[in-house]
């Protein structure tokens, strides 16, 4: 993992970590060998979700979260029959990390609509097809974490159910590279009515006069597992927190913005466009949120 000591958090840069396995197709193989049919339908359709979840020393953060909703994303495609339920995504996940035992990784696990002729509609629904990986992952340490990152805005170029996680992530890629045109390690997305939605790959938070709000979940904005973990924290430490829309003009004025995802964890934003969010530094309830984000997370492997 290589990390800029003079700047923010840099995440997974080694260019030679590739897995060794992967479980593909219900068995484990070399990684190699793993391979996507050319009429894979996620590849030719995008009729695809995945997910990606942290593991630690071969124990995964809110599993349960992500399996519960890569299942309620495929009912909804027709593909449920191809993702495995809880007990069957721990084996996997077991398997892999007897194979490749990292002491922290990531988890990538996809299914696809399967292979069949081309067609947007085949005349005989194909099986769905599974895989999965790990892939060592250098976490966000606490320095990088009050150090922040910045972020920029970008028009929400994105279609309406971003509730499902699918693969057509070509919007998260152009924005990424607009981001880093622009010095900038995230994207907060802003739709056509004014109104934040979330970054490129992480649930967007403000903080106003020491109350924390996420835009509501709804079909344009996906539930944020991390989300999830944000706001069971905001409970215990009695700190409000409201589901509500958050327009660009209200991101502007606010005294703290943070971001949360499987792989920032829970990062402040210290610079949005042009301007300092705040002071220029992590504020005091992003930074107390953080501190019992980590200790949920790593529980007493804690760096």
């Amino acid at each position: 993992m290589l990390r800029d000591p003079k700047q923010g958090y840099t995440g997974f840069m080694s260019p030679d970590a590739n897995p060794a396995w992967a479980w593909c197709d219900g068995r484990i193989m070399p990684f190699s060998e793993a391979k996507v049919p050319i009429e894979d339908r996620g590849l030719q359709f995008g009729e695809s979700l995945y997910e990606v979840v942290a593991v630690i020393e071969g124990e995964p953060f809110r599993l349960p979260d992500h399996v519960e909703r890569m299942r309620r994303g495929a009912t909804e495609l027709g593909l449920e029959s191809g993702v495995p339920d809880l007990a069957r995504f721990r084996n996997v996940l077991s398997l892999l990390h007897h194979r490749e035992p990292h002491p922290a990784a990531l988890l990538y696990a996809q299914v696809t609509g399967g292979s069949a002729p081309r067609r947007i509609v085949p005349a005989e629904p194909p099986r769905p097809f599974f895989f999965a990986y790990l892939r060592p992952f250098a976490f966000p340490t606490p320095v990088e974490i009050s150090r922040g990152i910045p972020a920029v805005t970008a028009p929400d170029p994105r279609w309406q159910r971003r509730d499902l996680k699918t693969t057509m992530l070509l919007p998260a890629v152009m924005a990424r590279r607009l981001a880093g045109s622009r010095g900038a390690e995230e994207v907060i997305f802003i739709g056509q009515d004014g109104f934040a939605s979330e970054g490129a790959s992480s649930t967007l938070f403000a903080v106003h006069n020491r109350a924390v709000s996420t835009p509501p979940s709804n079909q344009r904005i996906l539930d944020g597992v991390s989300a999830k973990v944000v706001a069971e924290i905001c409970g215990e430490l009695g700190v409000t927190f409201a589901h509500r829309p958050i327009t660009l003009s209200d991101l502007r004025r606010a005294e703290e913005v943070f971001v949360a995802s499987t792989s920032l964890l829970l990062m402040p934003v210290v610079r949005l466009d042009a301007s300092l969010v705040g002071a220029g530094t992590a504020g005091s309830v992003t930074l107390q949120l953080a501190y019992h984000f980590q200790r949920q997370f790593w529980g007493a492997r804690q760096p």
